[in-house]
């Protein structure tokens, strides 16, 4: 995806006056909800900070009850669910991180004022897509790409900034510039790979076609040009599974071509196997033998043996089903 999740962003709220040792206001338990969070707040957002997920996320729940008490605020529930969504995305239970992301925000849902909060609000409908997709709830990020496309327009994506900034003078630092043109483009792209995943061939071969010329100026002007190649290979999937395999073909060579300028030796090999199996499906086989040897060529500059050796097996492999095919 395109740039896809800033690891950053797990950082935003982070707060830096957690004096206290986390064992002392943990094991505290008649103390205050800001008593017993500062210091596993302090604990998951700091760099570098390491943790058991079990026992962390066993800490955050016990501090559900002290919502309840008189004095606490809806910031404190968005705080403390934020999180826990943290804990679950960095320990890969997506499930638990999507379900944690919707009660935070459910508990702040208006706009912030407040830069550490309008960035964790943020960051948790970006992820959160990412996080429901992961838990194969496709239907569900597809309704909050949807919303967030609604309040950032594909056509006025060139105001944004570029990519995000962060401002080093405050620890921790704070983040600027959100959203940025990286950021909104991945939810585009979102919406043609969820859609995919939904079986909507032919919608998301749409969404991806109006995509790529926006996505295609804007990496372009950023000299990150490099980082269309997810939007290419999605269109191209999208091709494949409505039968246009010309398009295919077009699309795949795009790829191939522009990670070749890059450099980007593993996307020029996949491109070089797709388009083979590509050919050969279509019972093209000198062009599939081509695109190998054009594979095994690129090994041999690289000076990759483990790709020349890859290459081999792939001749190998293509003989052996050329061989079995009828009339053979």
């Amino acid at each position: 995806m395109l740039a896809r999740r800033a690891a950053r962003g797990l950082q935003a709220l982070a707060v830096a006056a957690a004096s206290m040792s986390l064992g002392a206001q943990a094991a505290k338990p008649d103390a205050g909800f800001e008593a017993r969070f500062a210091p596993l707040y302090a604990t998951v957002f700091s760099e570098g900070g390491s943790f058991s997920g079990h026992a962390m996320s066993a800490d955050l729940q016990a501090l559900e009850p002290l919502l309840k008490k008189p004095g606490v605020v809806a910031r404190d529930a968005f705080r403390l669910y934020y999180t826990q969504a943290s804990v679950y995305a960095r320990h890969n239970m997506p499930k638990e991180a999507a379900k944690a992301a919707s009660t935070a925000l459910a508990a702040l849902p208006g706009p912030q004022t407040d830069p550490e909060l309008s960035y964790a609000q943020f960051f948790l409908r970006y992820s959160g897509i990412r996080w429901l997709a992961d838990a194969e709830q496709h239907a569900a990020a597809l309704k909050q790409v949807k919303a967030l496309q609604a309040q950032y327009p594909l056509q006025q994506i060139a105001v944004l900034p570029a990519e995000m900034r962060w401002d080093e003078s405050v620890k921790p630092a704070r983040a600027l510039n959100f959203p940025s043109q990286m950021q909104i483009l991945g939810i585009y792209e979102d919406e043609g790979y969820l859609l995919h995943e939904l079986g909507r061939f032919r919608e998301a071969r749409q969404a991806n076609e109006r995509l790529l010329p926006v996505a295609r100026e804007r990496l372009n002007d950023m000299g990150k040009l490099q980082q269309i190649r997810g939007v290419l290979t999605n269109i191209a999937q999208n091709c494949y599974e409505l039968g246009d395999l010309k398009q295919v073909g077009a699309y795949l060579q795009e790829r191939l071509q522009i990670a070749q300028t890059a450099q980007d030796h593993a996307t020029v090999y996949d491109s070089y196997f797709q388009l083979m199996v590509l050919a050969h499906e279509q019972k093209q086989e000198p062009q599939a033998r081509q695109w190998l040897a054009r594979y095994e060529q690129y090994a041999l500059n690289q000076k990759d043996g483990q790709q020349q050796t890859r290459a081999r097996e792939l001749l190998a492999e293509l003989e052996q089903r050329n061989a079995g095919r009828p009339g053979k």
